[in-house]
Parts: C-alpha cells; sequence; structure tokens
C-alpha cells in the first residue's frame, strides 16, 4: 500500500502532536501524478566572492541598472563595490565596524546608514561624503526612497525625514521642515520601507501608512484609517517578500508571529507549532529575514541569531522546514541580494558571498545534511508491524568518484511517537546511471505509533516522492 510520509506540519510543543520535521529541503505540490508532494533537497552555496576579508557584511544592496552593475557591501569599516566578475574594490570608510546597515540608492546616488551616520556614495562622480547636515538625525537606522525623496528612520524615537529634492536633488541635505514623527503610538520607529507608492513605518508596536500627497514643505500625509495595532519585533526582519513585504511581527497581546503585509493588515504565515518555538526563544530581537525565488517557490528565510536558529518558509506549499549548516547549527546565509540573476547571501561568519545555486548539493565544498521526519503511522492505536518499506526516490544520482559515488539514504525509526529513534541501516540511492535502485528495509517489527527518520549526507541531489509499504494490522 501506498503511504503518505509527507504533510506540511511542524513538531513543536510535541511530537505526540506532530512530529514532522524538515531539514534543508522544501516541499513540491504535485497534481494528480505518482504522489501529491515530493520533498526536494534545498539549494547548494557556491562562492562568488571569498576575497574581501574576514568581517561578515553588515548590508548588502545591489545596483543593476547602472552602465556596469554593482553590488555594495560594507564589511567592517569599510563599503565596497564588487561587479559582476566579483571583483572587488575598497570605496571608502565609515566611523562605525559594527552593527547593521542599511542602504538604498535612486540610481545616481547610494545612501547608507548604519545606526550613527549617514553617508552618500555618488555613483557617477565617485565622491563619498558624511552627512553633516545639522537636521540630520543622529541615530539614522534605516534608509528607503521613494519619489526622488530618501527617507530616514531614527533609531531612538518616532523620528523621520525627507531629503532635499529641490532645486537638485540632493541627499546630504535635510530641510528642517521635512522632518515628522510617527503619531499612532509613543513607540519607537523599528523600520521605514516603501512598498507600492507607500511609506510604511513600523514601531515596536504600532504601524503607520504614508502617502506623498504633494504637500508643501512635508510632502506626506498619514493615510487615513489606515494605522494598525502591531508593530516588529525585529527591525532586520522586515523585507521584501512576493511583491509584499514580511517580517517579525507582534500585537498588543504579546506574541510575536512571522507575517506578510496585506494591503495595511497582516496575513499570517508562521503555524501556531512555530509561533510556540519562536516565542520561547530568549531573544528574537535580533532576528534577520530576506525573501528570494526558488524554482517557482517564494521563499522567505529567517534568520535568529541568538536562538544559532534559521527557519524558512515556502509561500507554494505553505510549508516550513529548518535551514542548518553541517553541524545543526544555524544556516550561514545573512544578508541577501539579487544581483544580475545571481541570488547573493553573505556568511556570517566571514566575509565571503555566495550564489545559491540548484545544481550544488554542499555549501561551498561543506556537506548540507537533508533530514525529514515523517507523519504519524498509527492506526486507532492498535500493533503495526512493517515486513517491508520502499522509499520512492530519484535513484541512480551517484557521483563518478568521491563521497556521494555511492549515496545512502540513512533510516531511523520511533516506536515511541517521536520521543526517541533507533537507527536500522543505510540503504543505496544508486550509483551513477543506476536509475532502476530499490530503496528497501526489512523487517522492522511492530508498534502503536511509527515516525520514520530519513538522513541524506552524501552531496547528491535529492528527491522522495512517497514511500510503499507492507503493514499488517494487530491488536491493542
Amino acid at each position: 500500500m501506498r503511504v503518505q510520509l509527507f504533510g506540511i506540519g511542524l513538531k513543536g510543543k510535541s511530537p505526540a502532536i506532530d512530529a514532522q520535521r524538515r531539514i534543508n529541503c522544501y516541499l513540491e505540490p504535485q497534481a494528480g501524478d505518482k504522489t501529491n508532494l515530493a520533498l526536494i533537497g534545498s539549494p547548494g552555496l557556491t562562492a562568488f566572492s571569498t576575497s574581501i576579508g574576514a568581517n561578515p557584511s553588515r548590508g548588502m544592496w545591489a545596483v543593476n541598472t547602472l552602465a556596469t552593475p554593482l553590488l555594495f557591501t560594507v564589511h567592517g569599516n569599510t563599503l565596497y563595490s564588487v561587479n559582476n566578475a566579483a571583483v572587488v574594490t575598497a570605496i571608502n570608510t565609515i566611523n562605525t565596524s559594527s552593527g547593521d546597515v542599511s542602504m538604498v540608492d535612486d540610481g545616481t546616488f547610494l545612501v547608507l546608514v548604519d545606526g550613527t551616520n549617514g553617508w552618500v556614495y555618488n555613483m557617477s562622480t565617485t565622491s563619498f561624503t558624511k552627512i553633516t547636515d545639522g537636521n540630520f538625525t543622529t541615530s539614522p537606522q534605516t534608509v528607503t526612497w521613494q519619489d526622488n525623496f530618501f527617507i530616514v528612520t531614527a533609531k531612538n524615537g518616532r523620528q523621520f525625514q525627507l531629503s532635499q529634492v529641490t532645486p537638485s536633488v540632493d541627499p546630504t541635505v535635510w530641510p528642517a521642515v521635512q522632518i515628522n514623527f510617527t503619531g499612532s503610538g509613543p513607540s519607537q520607529i523599528q523600520a521605514g520601507i516603501a512598498d507600492h507608492s507607500v511609506l510604511e513605518l513600523f514601531t515596536s508596536e504600532t504601524s503607520e501608512f504614508w502617502q506623498d500627497a504633494g504637500n508643501p514643505d512635508f510632502p506626506y500625509a498619514s493615510i487615513p484609517g489606515s494605522s494598525q495595532e502591531f508593530g516588529l519585533s525585529s527591525p532586520w526582519s522586515l523585507c521584501k517578500y512576493d511583491n509584499s513585504l514580511a517580517g517579525l511581527f507582534k500585537n498588543k497581546m504579546g506574541e510575536s508571529n512571522v507575517s506578510r503585509m496585506s494591503g495595511f493588515r497582516l496575513q499570517k504565515l508562521s503555524s501556531p507549532e512555530l509561533d510556540f518555538t519562536l516565542n520561547g526563544y530568549t531573544n528574537i530581537a535580533d532576528a534577520e529575514g530576506f525573501g528570494y525565488m526558488l524554482g517557482g517557490h517564494p521563499m522567505l528565510q529567517m534568520g535568529f541569531p541568538s536562538a544559532g536558529k534559521t527557519w524558512e518558509f515556502d509561500g507554494l506549499s505553505k510549508a516550513w522546514g529548518e535551514r542548518q549548516d553541517t553541524n545543526g547549527n544555524r544556516y550561514w546565509a545573512h544578508k541577501f541580494a539579487n544581483f544580475q540573476g545571481k541570488k547573493l547571501v553573505s556568511d556570517f561568519r566571514n566575509g565571503n558571498i555566495y550564489i545559491i545555486d540548484n545544481t550544488t548539493y554542499t555549501d561551498n565544498g561543506s556537506l548540507a545534511p537533508m533530514e525529514v521526519w515523517s507523519k504519524h503511522i498509527f492506526n486507532d492505536d492498535k500493533y503495526i508491524t512493517i515486513p517491508e518499506i520502499q522509499i520512492d526516490v530519484e535513484s541512480g544520482v551517484g557521483l563518478t568518484t568521491g563521497q556521494g559515488s555511492n549515496p545512502q539514504l540513512m533510516l531511523e525509526i520511533s516506536k515511541d511517537g517521536g520521543q526517541t529513534f533507533t537507527a536500522v541501516s543505510w540503504s543505496s540511492l544508486g550509483p551513477i546511471g543506476n536509475y532502476a535502485q530499490r530503496v528497501i528495509w526489512r523487517r522492522l517489527g511492530r508498534a502503536r505509533d511509527w515516525i520514520l527518520k530519513l538522513r541524506i549526507t552524501d552531496p547528491v541531489k535529492r528527491i522522495l516522492t512517497g514511500a510503499r509499504a507492507e503493514m499488517v494490522g494487530g491488536t491493542f
């Protein structure tokens, strides 16, 4: 009989409720073929630039509209540009060496803020200038751009302000009349971002939405009736995602969740099980998020540095999974930029920048284990005997030499509902070209409640489509 091992559930409060886990893999819904849900290994990472040094990126921004497109990235106290051939150029230094950096451009000027200062890089003349205007905030945390205005939010307080656009666009000038404040609550601004012609301002407890109304002096006006009583739990969790915004939000009832914007309201993405897990972390204020497309799947990756965890949401299957490094720790991906068709991520441990690569099954040469825990297999609390189980895979994916020349799938079984597991054995996925290889285990015994754990460490293509099992029902 066919067994549907995979679902979109997630282990949270207790494996007795749901034991499912997906590590370095994602689900792809299928319609009317061999399976309803296929399980696909997550893409690996290949090196784009490894020459910037030991300091991780504090922020990346791609400018694809230049005659020579450039990726801008801040490492330590230095702003660098990187071209499509991965040639790195140091542009200039700033006054801080740590903390997140926010960047945006208008096609001519690149403006970056680091929590202490603001800086302007003229991409045409290559001049680099510190913003010294006396009206400029002393704690610029985020910068965005809309309607020729650079818009900066302050880290300490409710202030946001606009740069000069008349008589000429000049982001080194910040008129006093173009300073304003959020007013829906007393909490401090976490982040500001322009999206779909709306300036969205998120404090820690409330959200406000402003539009360019063309008013004299201060052009923007709050959209009547649009303010909401939810805010951001982390400023750096806010990101562009699937033609919208997503982030780690919270409301006044006291818990945080991952949601996306739907108009002026939130559309919740995280499940109750994930909410339970996230709100159990000691610190979520340092969460970082980014979105990217993966073969038609809108992916949202959310890292939690203090907790040492990385979670990923698939907007196609609506399922969450974990991303881990070789040793089961937080995934390396840190900052993101879409540069010249390359999906780039920085490494939080060093200065490396990688390409998210569908054709690679390691992370820059480091093994990236894939693991999945199945749904519960049970029958009204009766004993179930499993004489044989076969996992449907894409076989014959072995490499020509070295590790992966005879790739293996490891099976562990739990007979107590996912509390403990016992290793069974490895079974071959088949050497290269052996497409008829069957992945089978026999004489697994009996239990009232089964959970299967499958794991692949070999650097090969990973596709799991389901399972066939011989099962014998027993007594209570």
